[in-house]
């Protein structure tokens, strides 16, 4: 530039006449053109340095933008992928929402149906425990019955042991009493007597040629004295009765006086053996009981004279008493 000025200087010098004061101001502005000359020229390398800098920034942020270029190109694909996903998830989310929906549907439809049987079941477990609690009043109620009929029963054992003592205890006392008996009307068992010991008594059977004559009731004297033998093993046992029974045949009496029949003769008899025993006076009377029965217990048949006179017999019949069994019982 300066150079140019100068050669513009030296044209107009040479080409013309320039007069001092004129070049004085040419000088002048040649100097302020110099100046502004520099400054323009430190203008402009600052300029250029900043056009430098630019275009380096102009080529980083071209760089830039291509990478972001790249970056959005690739995000692009990105955002068209995610958009496809986004696609696929939606449709399977629809998909998956419309099974739920059916699913929960179901479910709904299952849960009140549980629902349901859960309120039966209930409801049954209630009536099962009304029942189990009716069942075990109940089963209490015979528990209950139970211990009764149980202690009920040690006590019945009790007595029925108290009784097989009672029975063993009479059992024996009878066989020792027939013992006795038979002892002291040895010599007359086997001629018109017979003594039996059955269901816990003495059976004494004493045939009518033992005692009476035919047709009468007072005993004679042999017969009183095998009485009075017996009675002298009766006496003092005072937990005995004993019940004296007369026994006939079957031919009836024609008799006129105090035996008009079968029956008369039997109780007559019955009561002579009864009064004979009463003359031992260790025999409590309360004890002895008389009876006849006439004709109508046989022990053969009365149509041959053997059978008539075994049928026409005294039977003495012994047993203990039992009232302190019969109490046992009562208890």
């Amino acid at each position: 530039m300066n150079r140019i000025l100068t050669l513009i200087l030296c044209f107009l010098t040479l080409s013309s006449c320039i007069t001092p004061k004129a070049y004085n101001e040419l000088l002048e502005k040649h100097e302020i053109a110099k100046k502004n000359l520099s400054k323009n020229e430190k203008l402009i390398l600052g300029l250029k340095e900043k056009i430098d800098v630019n275009e380096r920034n102009i080529t980083k942020l071209s760089n830039s933008v291509d990478k972001l270029r790249a970056d959005s190109a690739n995000l692009n694909n990105d955002l068209l992928a995610c958009q496809n996903k986004y696609d696929e998830l939606s449709k399977t989310y629809d998909l998956l929402t419309s099974k739920s929906s059916r699913y929960m549907a179901e479910k709904a439809k299952e849960t009140k149906q549980l629902l349901e049987q859960l309120e039966k079941t209930q409801s049954d477990l209630f009536a099962k425990e009304d029942e189990l609690k009716k069942s075990s009043a109940v089963l209490e109620e015979k528990e209950r019955k139970l211990l009764e009929s149980k202690n009920e029963l040690e006590l019945r054992s009790l007595r029925v042991a108290e009784l097989e003592a009672i029975i063993n205890r009479k059992d024996s006392m009878v066989t020792a009493l027939k013992q006795k008996i038979s002892k002291a009307l040895i010599g007359l068992e086997g001629d018109g007597l017979s003594i039996v010991q059955r269901n816990g008594k003495v059976y004494i059977s004493l045939e009518e040629d033992l005692l009476f004559a035919s047709g009468k009731y007072e005993i004679n004297q042999s017969g009183k004295q095998a009485i009075n033998r017996l009675s002298d093993v009766l006496s003092f046992q005072k937990d005995l009765e004993i019940l004296v029974e007369g026994h006939t045949d079957s031919i009836p009496l024609s008799g006129r006086g105090l035996v008009k029949d079968n029956w008369d003769l039997s109780v007559m008899r019955a009561t002579s053996v009864v009064k004979q025993l009463t003359l031992n006076s260790n025999i409590d009377p309360s004890q002895l009981i008389a009876a006849g029965r006439s004709e109508f217990i046989p022990i053969m048949s009365n149509s041959s004279s053997e059978g008539r006179s075994k049928n026409r017999r005294i039977e003495m019949i012994i047993s203990p008493k039992l009232d302190d069994l019969f109490k046992l019982l009562e208890e």
